[in-house]
């Protein structure tokens, strides 16, 4: 897996992940493990550097090999981060899947019960009842809201359909009148906003911080949606962008990126940044001085920050803190810390914006 290769659409699975963490431990055993190395060999070394080998007498360093393995390494660190937090989240989706299992077995034995009936009886005779009440016209408005998304002939799907909607709406009835609270808290992870360009007010009871890709196709195709959550929730939501270019598949990312570092500090990000997604595939320097004079930028300036030392560092310290908590693809969205990957629909940010509100108190 590399984090440089890897969007919305089109990531390796987490099995993958667990594989290559297994070899990372078993290489790092090996170092560790073989004779002449690790504290011993440096305990040998009297002049205070770890000789890994040697060649017709010739010491060769351990740091040596460290420095030519160094963008291997990194890959092999940011695979391990992957799988830990990979791991954490399925731990807690299965803890929360469980419990939901749990309070339904509860209320469905004290349903049974009440009718006089076996568990199994009861469950059989409620679908049946509830099956039989699903209509042509339900079956209908399910596949025009999943148009797209569902793969089959309709004649194919269609009894498959009727028992979904048969089960959604058992554990619908089966919850009514019951006040079921969840006091497990979502998954989430401290996710730092940092120095990145805001919109919306400092004191928003939630903050989205975005990491995205100025080239990237489905970062893009997000935006509408952010700016429809920044229009209906004005005052309750904060939006934060952080930097994370795909350097493998998005040559002019990097310098894109190091376009919206400078147009931050000369004042015109958003400006800036509306106009490299708007025109993405005119991303080269010569375009990218174009777009600043057109956001209102000083051109001289402009060139003279591109310049700097540490403006490049500043991408990479976004990039960086990305992949410390999980980013490994664009766009990525941490609603108060929760992860969404990929190019969100407005109703499933919207559905997660509302539940940190109403967290939150209001």
């Amino acid at each position: 897996m590399s984090t440089d290769t890897s969007e919305h659409g089109n990531r390796p699975t987490w099995a993958l992940h667990l594989a290559l963490y297994a070899v990372l431990l078993a290489v790092i055993g090996f170092l560790v493990l073989r004779p002449g190395s690790g504290a011993a060999a440096q305990e040998d070394d009297p002049g205070g550097q770890h000789v890994a080998a040697r060649l017709d007498g010739v010491d060769i360093g351990y740091d040596e090999a460290l420095e030519r393995a160094a963008t291997q390494l990194d890959q092999l660190e940011q695979q391990r981060i992957q799988c830990d937090l990979q791991v954490a989240s399925e731990r807690h989706g299965l803890l929360e899947r469980t419990l939901e299992g749990i309070v339904r077995d509860r209320l469905v034995q004290a349903s049974a019960e009440s009718a006089g009936l076996e568990i199994a009886d009861w469950r059989s005779g409620e679908m049946e009842r509830l099956e039989a009440g699903v209509t042509d016209e339900d079956v209908d408005a399910f596949f025009v809201e999943n148009e797209g998304r569902i793969r089959g002939e309709r004649e194919e799907l269609e009894p498959q359909v009727r028992t979904y909607l048969a089960q959604q709406r058992f554990v619908d009835a089966l919850e009514d009148g019951h006040e079921i609270e969840y006091l497990l808290e979502p998954y989430r992870l401290e996710v730092e906003p940092a120095g990145g360009p805001v919109r919306g007010t400092e004191a928003a009871p939630v903050t989205i911080v975005e990491w995205s890709d100025f080239e990237c196709p489905y970062c893009k195709s997000v935006l509408p949606t952010l700016e429809r959550i920044l229009q209906e929730y004005p005052e309750q939501v904060r939006l934060v962008f952080r930097h994370f270019p795909l350097h493998a598949i998005h040559p002019n990312a990097q310098a894109a990126a190091e376009a919206g570092v400078c147009a931050q500090d000369l004042g015109a990000f958003w400006e800036l940044h509306d106009l490299m997604f708007e025109e993405q595939d005119t991303l080269t320097l010569d375009d990218l001085k174009d777009k600043a004079e057109r956001a209102g930028l000083d051109v001289e300036a402009f060139a003279a920050c591109l310049e700097q030392e540490g403006i490049a560092d500043r991408v990479h310290a976004d990039r960086r803190a990305g992949i410390e908590v999980g980013v490994n693809g664009t766009p990525a969205l941490y609603v108060n810390g929760r992860p969404l990957a990929g190019a969100v629909a407005y109703e499933q940010l919207a559905e997660v914006v509302e539940d940190e509100l109403e967290r939150a108190g209001g």
